[in-house]
């Protein structure tokens, strides 16, 4: 059985509202922040691995938007790479950021170390650290190919499973870590803080028609000069996933729009765009897995996942503590490391959110993590797994 591009697509949309349904049902699922596209892509493509191991029938897809909607994801990722922003953000912001990088090369460290002394491939130790973990799903499934193109085989099941892994590991350790903190070292939120209030004129509103338009089109220019960049690049030798063009072009139009209002592309529209197609890609991506390959990889899966805990739990008890400040706002900080370090930007915000509901407010905080968590880090991160990729392949 064989479905078309656009059957593909709509599928994958009821694969979203599956999971969407799962999440409002079973309080675990929300509770470590499982996105609704993996929730209902992993039950389906249990479901068609079984049939198919039982030789009842097997169904082929044709992804061809799977491509489009993973460029289109990181291009928005790209675009939320502002310097203005990270200037704004003060010392803190900067500091945060580089003790990020610090983390995300110990990961590297830490993964490749691991797979040699299990006598596997070096790189699986990276697909397995700063792909899966700090990248998440998204990037997980978007570097597969070219790790699988190195000889590393399932390749995207086990960085799927690995990012899965780590989004339960950095909910459960995340909040827990940072009460420990608080408790043994008393520590107090500031009550006079208050959060920052938000001028609506800067919240996202929907005009039909024009605004959309007008957005869309940008994405498409900064996509279409992306993927040429990206060929460019690919025929001098480099190996990188298509997309790190895209993520470069939409970076400098959104620091020459900082600069000048040229453009007049706001950000929280391509966040918008980028959001939809990270949804549809993942979802695509999940329900074709062979879940079947999965067999033998289990337990090196596990070691890896638990090395990688170690190392950023040290991490947040140590440098993330001392560098925020050893106080209140930066046992929080320390929860949202472990959040988007293990998993995604949102493990981090659910990690602070409660604590912040049961201990005060901590600003500073949520000024810090999302901006490094669900921006430049993932930037960073995919430069380093590229320069990975070109030098230990």
């Amino acid at each position: 059985m064989s479905f078309t591009a656009i059957q593909t697509a709509g599928l994958a949309a009821l694969v979203v509202y599956f999971g969407r349904y799962l999440k409002s049902k079973f309080h675990f699922i929300d509770k470590y922040n499982l996105p609704s596209p993996v929730v209902g892509g992993l039950l389906v493509a249990m479901v068609i691995s079984f049939l198919k191991s039982q030789n009842l029938f097997s169904i082929e897809f044709d992804k061809t938007f799977e491509t489009t909607l993973m460029i289109a994801f990181f291009a928005s990722v790209g675009y939320a790479a502002s310097f203005k922003l990270l200037k704004q953000g003060g010392r803190g912001v900067f500091y945060f950021l580089l003790l990020a990088i610090a983390g995300l090369i110990l990961q590297i460290v830490a993964g490749m170390s691991a797979a040699k002394i299990m006598d596997l491939n070096p790189l699986v130790g990276v697909l397995t650290g700063p792909v899966a973990l700090t990248g998440g799903p998204g990037t997980a499934l978007a570097f597969a190919p070219a790790f699988a193109a190195i000889g590393i085989e399932n390749a995207s099941v086990i960085g799927l499973t690995t990012a899965m892994g780590g989004i339960v590991l950095g909910g459960l350790v995340g909040a827990p870590l940072a009460t420990y903190l608080i408790n043994k070292r008393n520590l107090k939120s500031d009550k006079s803080a208050v959060n920052v209030k938000v001028d609506d004129s800067q919240l996202l509103k929907f005009v039909p028609g024009r605004d959309l338009l007008y957005h869309a089109l940008g994405l498409c220019l900064i996509l279409g000069l992306g993927t040429t960049l990206s060929s460019w690049i690919s025929s001098l030798g480099v190996t990188l996933p298509i997309y790190i063009g895209s993520m470069v072009i939409a970076a400098a139009f959104r620091n020459i729009e900082d600069a000048t209002s040229v453009f007049k592309i706001k950000s929280e529209w391509i966040e918008e765009i980028g959001s939809v197609s990270l949804t549809l890609f993942i979802a695509m991506a999940i329900m074709s897995l062979r879940l079947e390959e999965l067999q033998n990889a289990a337990g090196p899966i596990l070691i890896f996942l638990l090395v990688q805990t170690l190392l950023v739990v040290l991490t947040a008890l140590g440098p993330v503590m001392w560098i925020a400040g050893n106080n209140y706002e930066s046992a929080v900080i320390a929860a949202g490391y472990t959040g988007f370090m293990m998993g995604t930007t949102a493990n981090a915000m659910a990690n602070m959110q409660s604590l912040t509901q049961k201990y005060g407010p901590a600003p500073k905080a949520f000024l810090i993590v999302p901006l490094v968590g669900s921006c430049f880090i993932d930037f960073i991160n995919a430069a380093a797994i590229t320069f990975c990729l070109n030098v230990f392949r």
